[in-house]
């Protein structure tokens, strides 16, 4: 699937610092729970400031990323860009708490293209979300079912820390989360998903230790994980990206694209990188048009190790009995 692998540490996830445990993220949770809504997003740039001081390596990653897209810049520049990003990553997740805690979603939302996934869903086949690490993407399913959509089954990696993990499950438990990272049955548990007509939803923008491939980003060959083209092919539902972006101080555009069908010849491997890179293009879209919502604080670029093939893959491609 590409040429010249090299080993990347911590691929594919954001980086991991001292304050990422739950004492931090109970303090998070705490304040938004405890401070007004209009006091968070007045205080935000504050609070958003002390940890673009305290995690000088996500900065700087964040603020390479941000170069590769916008181009170079001063360094007065590059430090502003990335302060920007951290704005509004820091409202993000305020946002997704106060979503969690059932206030009153903080943004006021705006739904494009709905009715290219309820036709995508109406065929029977269910339809596989594709989405990214790109603006409010963490209050999705809240936006979803208040829309009428009902939310869908997410495929997501589980925390590294086992602790992290724990919190956040007390959160996540609202939501149907098929743990990826978890099961080597989890795509067979997906496709079940798919094949009762229903919608699975999946990021696209993390290699957290699958299969993938690498096709052009911003100029650039940069790696995609195969997991959503691979369920795709083996259940024949749909790919359909979904972004949801901030707008202004408090709106929010959740928007639907075209959905993407994937080949099914005989050369599995082409099917499964033209169809990636058909949903990558969507994606260059949204970040080229909203990079200060683009949170991925690690070398995008970077070449992570494929893993072996393991029998479980070959499972998951013939669970619908096709080849």
């Amino acid at each position: 699937m590409h040429s010249g692998p090299k080993p990347a540490r911590d691929f594919g996830r954001a980086h991991r610092h001292r304050f990422e445990s739950p004492f931090w993220r109970k303090l998070m949770v705490a304040g938004v729970r405890h401070i007004p809504q209009p006091l968070q997003r007045a205080t935000m740039p504050m609070w958003a400031g002390i940890f673009y001081a305290l995690v000088p390596t996500a900065r700087r990653a964040a603020e390479a990323n941000l170069s590769r897209v916008l181009g170079d810049a001063p360094p007065a520049v590059v430090h502003l860009r990335s302060y920007r990003l951290f704005i509004n990553y820091a409202q993000s997740i305020a946002n997704m708490y106060a979503a969690y805690l059932g206030q009153q979603l903080p943004v006021q939302p705006t739904i494009e293209g709905r009715e290219k996934l309820l036709a995508a869903k109406a065929q029977g086949r269910g339809a596989i979300i594709v989405t990214g690490h790109l603006g409010f993407w963490s209050i999705a399913p809240f936006v979803m079912e208040q829309t009428g959509l009902s939310a869908p089954t997410m495929a997501m990696a589980e925390e590294p820390d086992a602790r992290v993990q724990s919190f956040e499950q007390q959160f996540r438990k609202k939501w149907k989360i098929i743990y990826t990272t978890g099961s080597p049955f989890a795509s067979l548990e997906l496709a079940a998903v798919l094949r009762r007509g229903e919608l699975v939803a999946m990021q696209l923008d993390r290699v957290t230790g699958g299969h993938f491939t690498s096709v052009p980003f911003f100029g650039r060959e940069a790696p995609f994980p195969l997991g959503p083209a691979t369920l795709a092919r083996a259940t024949r539902a749909p790919l359909v990206p979904v972004f949801m972006v901030r707008e202004g101080q408090r709106g929010f555009h959740a928007r639907t694209e075209d959905p993407i069908e994937v080949a099914h010849t005989r050369d599995r491997e082409r099917d499964l990188r033209e169809a990636t890179a058909r949903v990558v293009a969507v994606y260059e879209s949204y970040v080229r048009r909203y990079p200060y919502q683009w949170f991925n604080f690690h070398d995008f670029w970077a070449t992570p190790v494929e893993p072996p093939a393991t029998a479980n893959d070959e499972r998951v491609v013939r669970a619908d009995g096709r080849p």
